[in-house]
Order: structure tokens, then C-alpha cells, then sequence
């Protein structure tokens, strides 16, 4: 018998490496026999900087840069020759702006200071993995990095926050970095979002990155303004762009100011590590996350996952710590998937959570293997 198990991070809890060791322990438990295979994911975001380093080698550069507040850190990106991979949520990540979310405040400033250091190493591809973000305004602050120019009705240079967005009255591009056009860059998605709109960067995460209800047709407006001025300086159409809404927008900003190609990050990372054929001939596949629910099947690890799983025929299985109303056993039927398992974890506050994290999440594999086994 042969289990793949391949989940990403339990965000704020367990890394993807943590949680697919101790579903391996549980496997190996309930199947000695078995032939376990650990393969950790990310899908663009929180890991996936230790995923690449993992599939291709590589050394971790450290840079210092500013934080979504504009205040100095130390961040890191992967080099591999002239291929650098940096994941945003480094220097602008949930977890950064902890106890402290206002998304109305954030800037992506940092991002394009580390794509500058990666240009001054001589690089000539650059993986932007997108996920994970603390930021709603559009890649609006990388480009400033970059050396875009924004003014405001009264003609003073401003960097664009989410909340700011809306007072750009003009802007000026050609003073971008000329690099960036000597550079391939692609742009890991970790879901497909449009830019604008209800199903868009804004009405969908903004709240979980500390906007109010109240706050979100604001926040909306600004981005599309800014979305109109992408698209009258680049002759583009980002609001068409699926994954634009990606980071806060920065998968539109990536688009359309470096030119990158969009990619959901999780088909990305897959054919990296040629998942495909490490699962050919397995028998099953465990695959986790923090919280399933339906934006997991829009570009989520559990999406990718299944969609390869499906065509080889191996019977999908997923631990979450939370399983939400909104994933129905027929859309869990329709990707192949046979059960999603909730830990114990999921009602619980987040420090209660981690606290018991390994635990409840090892019981809970032990459970499903317990289970697959008397089938």
C-alpha cells in the first residue's frame, strides 16, 4: 500500500512539514506495512519558500526591507543560479501586522525592494509567490519601489495604501526599473479572484486583514480606480485578469507592471515536484489545511490536489482544522474526494489551538486511517 501525504500549513499553527509528519506518523501507526510518503505544499503562500528550496536547492538571501508599515525588517528570498523565488508574505504577511490589522494602512512597498535586490544579483527569472498577504493595494507600493511615481490631485508624490488608493490623480511609470524587462517573472496565484467587485480582492479577504463591513465599497472604489489607471498606462485589461485579486491585488499589479504570467501557485509547486508522478500509483493521498472551505477549491492545495488525483483515479482524503457549511459532500464528491475530517481544533480560540495543535491533529489522522482500514 502506498499513501501520499501532502498537506499545506495549518496556518498560525502548523508548518506543512510539521503537519505532514505527524499525518505520516498516524499512517504508519494504523499501516506499518504501508510505504509513506511525505511531500509538505504550499500553495503561494506561508511555506513556500521551504517547498522550492526542497525540489530544487537553492540558498536563502537575506535582505533587509520594509514591513507592511513601512518599518525595517529582515526578510528572505530563495537563490537557485539566476532564479530567485520570493514569497511576499516575508515582508508583507498576516502575521507581521499581528494585533495590528488595518488594511486601509498596508503597502507593498517591501515586495519590490526585494525584486530589486534579486535584479541586482543579476537574475533572470523571479517567482513571486503571492499568498498570504497583509495588503489591499493593488502592488501599488512595489511599483513606488520600483520607481513608479503617484501624485495627488495637488500634484505632492503619495504612497498608495489600500486606503489611498482612490487619491491618485496621476501616475508615472517610466522611471520603472529597466531590469524588469529583462526578467521573467511569474506570479503564483493561491486563488483565481478577480480584482473588483463582490467575489473580488476586497469584498473576499480585506476583512480577514482587519477591514470593517462598513469599509469594504470604499476600499472596492479605490481599487478599481487604480485598477482603471493600470489599464490606461499599460494598455491592459486588468480587471478581466483571473488571480488579479490575488495578495490584495498585487497579482494585477504583478501583471500588468512587471509583466509577470499568472499561475495558480499550487499547479506551480505540483509540476515542480512532479507530483503527478509521485502519486501514479498510490493508493491514497492525505492532504490538509488550516480551514477548508469553498475558496479552498479556487486554487488551494485540496484544489490542485484533487484535479491531478482525479485523473489517475486515487481517492482524496482532507484534515482540516475547520470544515465550513459550505463544502457539501457533493462538492467534495465532484473533486474526488471521499471525506474532510475537522481536528478537534476548529471552534476554539487561536491560542487554545495551538496549544493542542499536534495532538488534535494526529488523533484526527489516526481516526481517518482507523477508518480507511476497516473499509
Amino acid at each position: 500500500m502506498k499513501i501520499v501525504v501532502a498537506p499545506d500549513s495549518f496556518k498560525g499553527t502548523l508548518s506543512a512539514y510539521e503537519a505532514a509528519s505527524l499525518i505520516a506518523k498516524a499512517a504508519k501507526e494504523c499501516f506499518p506495512e504501508a510505504q509513506v510518503i511525505s511531500v509538505p505544499l504550499a500553495d503561494g503562500g506561508e511555506g513556500s519558500l521551504a517547498c522550492f528550496r526542497s525540489a530544487i536547492g537553492g540558498n536563502y538571501v537575506p535582505v533587509k526591507v520594509c514591513n507592511p508599515y513601512l518599518e525595517p525588517i529582515e526578510a528572505k528570498y530563495l537563490l537557485k543560479d539566476d532564479l530567485a523565488v520570493i514569497e511576499i508574505a516575508e515582508c508583507v504577511g498576516l502575521p507581521l501586522v499581528e494585533g495590528r490589522k488595518h488594511v486601509r494602512l498596508t503597502s507593498t512597498y517591501g515586495v519590490g525592494e526585494i525584486i530589486r535586490d534579486a535584479l541586482d544579483k543579476g537574475v533572470k527569472e523571479i517567482v513571486l509567490a503571492l499568498g498570504g498577504s497583509s495588503t489591499n493595494d493593488g502592488g501599488a507600493g512595489m511599483a513606488v519601489a520600483l520607481g513608479a511615481r503617484f501624485t495627488d490631485e495637488e500634484g505632492m508624490p503619495i504612497l498608495p495604501t489600500g486606503g489611498t488608493l482612490e487619491d491618485i490623480y496621476a501616475a508615472d511609470f517610466s522611471e520603472l526599473d529597466k531590469r524588469i524587462g529583462d526578467v521573467k517573472f511569474t506570479a503564483m496565484c493561491d486563488v483565481n479572484v478577480p480584482l473588483c467587485g463582490e467575489d473580488g480582492a476586497t469584498y473576499v479577504f480585506a476583512p480577514q486583514k482587519g477591514a470593517a463591513y462598513d469599509e469594504l465599497e470604499a476600499l472596492d472604489k479605490g481599487m478599481r480606480h487604480y485598477g482603471e489607471i493600470l489599464n490606461a498606462a499599460f494598455g491592459i485589461d486588468v480587471f478581466a485578469l483571473e488571480g488579479g485579486g490575488a495578495a490584495g491585488g498585487l497579482g494585477a499589479g504583478a501583471f500588468a507592471i512587471l509583466n509577470a504570467e499568472p499561475e495558480r501557485g499550487i499547479d506551480l509547486v505540483l509540476r515542480v515536484i512532479d507530483f503527478e508522478k509521485i502519486i501514479s500509483d498510490a493508493d491514497m493521498i492525505v492532504t490538509g489545511e488550516g480551514r477548508l472551505d469553498k475558496q479552498s477549491f479556487m486554487g488551494k492545495a485540496a484544489d490542485g490536489i484533487s484535479r491531478i488525483a482525479q485523473a489517475h483515479g486515487v481517492p482524496v482524503y482532507v484534515i482540516a482544522g475547520a470544515v465550513a457549511d459550505d463544502v457539501t459532500a457533493s462538492l467534495l464528491t465532484s473533486r474526488g474526494i471521499v471525506a474532510a475530517m475537522a481536528t478537534s481544533a476548529g471552534d476554539r480560540p487561536l491560542f487554545e489551538i495551538a496549544d493542542s495543535a499536534q495532538k488534535d491533529l494526529y488523533e484526527t489522522a489516526k481516526e481517518l486511517f482507523k477508518a480507511v482500514k476497516e473499509l
